[in-house]
């Protein structure tokens, strides 16, 4: 019987429109800017983690308002995690700070990326569109 792959999702947070990315402090892509994200749990739906996930990474307090799509590229997280990921608007005046997982925290153009872990390019680049075309 194949191994099954878990639920994960990322948050694409636009702040006066640049993104929102921690470093990770942890294997894989450790040292690598991403998506805040993290696994759903039993309890709560993709959105609700995803929300909850920008709380415990960022600081910051989110609607996932957007759903930008589902990565499941077999390739994308060497864990095997599929993502649902979320365009987010921010709650409030929070100033997105590192907490867990993340080494630190900074906003970045779109055009002007670092270089990302996993597929969090494709899922910018998806997000930022469907920004465009509401």
């Amino acid at each position: 019987m194949p191994a099954v792959r878990a639920l994960a999702t990322d948050a694409v947070i636009l702040v006066e429109g640049e993104v929102v990315l921690l470093e990770r402090d942890h294997p894989p892509h450790e040292g690598a800017w991403v998506l805040p994200g993290g696994l759903v749990e039993r309890d709560e739906t993709a959105q609700e983690a995803c929300e909850r996930e920008v709380r415990e990474e960022v600081g910051m307090n989110v609607a996932a308002e957007t759903f930008v799509g589902l990565f499941d590229d077999p390739d994308r997280d060497e864990r095997g995690n599929v993502s649902a990921a979320y365009r987010c608007r921010p709650i409030g005046d929070a100033t997105p700070t590192p907490r867990e997982e993340a080494a630190q925290v900074d906003l970045f153009d779109p055009d002007e990326l670092p270089r990302l872990g996993f597929d969090h390019e494709q899922i910018v680049a998806g997000a930022v569109k469907t920004n465009s075309q509401t």
